[in-house]
C-alpha cells in the first residue's frame, strides 16, 4: 500500500487522476504503475509484469527502489514491510 508520495502532486494525481505536471502521455501508464505499487504487498510482486523492471538504487538513492514507467520516466521509492514511502516521478536521461 502507498503511504506516503515525495511529491505533492503526485499524490494529487493518484488521489484525482490527473495533474498538469504529468505529461498527458505518461498518466495512464502512471496510473497503472501507481496501482501495481498500491497492491504490492511482497516486493516480488513487483517483478512483474516484467516490463517494471524493478531495481535497486544507489548513491543518492541507496536504500531506494525503481519501477519503469515508460521511456525516461521512473518511479522511485522506499518498501518497507509491504508498505510504499516516498513515491516520486523522476526522469532519467
Amino acid at each position: 500500500m502507498i503511504n506516503s508520495f515525495k511529491q505533492s502532486w503526485l499524490e494529487s494525481f493518484w488521489n484525482s487522476g490527473s495533474n498538469k505536471k504529468v505529461p498527458a502521455d505518461l498518466s495512464v501508464r502512471l496510473i497503472r504503475k501507481l496501482d501495481i505499487l498500491n497492491t504490492a504487498n511482497e516486493l516480488k510482486d513487483l517483478k512483474s509484469p516484467p516490463s517494471n523492471h524493478l531495481q535497486k538504487l544507489s548513491g543518492d538513492r541507496e536504500g531506494q527502489l525503481a519501477i519503469s514507467v515508460n521511456g525516461s520516466w521512473i518511479l522511485c521509492f522506499r518498501f518497507e514491510n509491504g508498505d510504499v514511502y516516498d513515491v516520486e516521478l523522476v526522469q532519467y536521461h
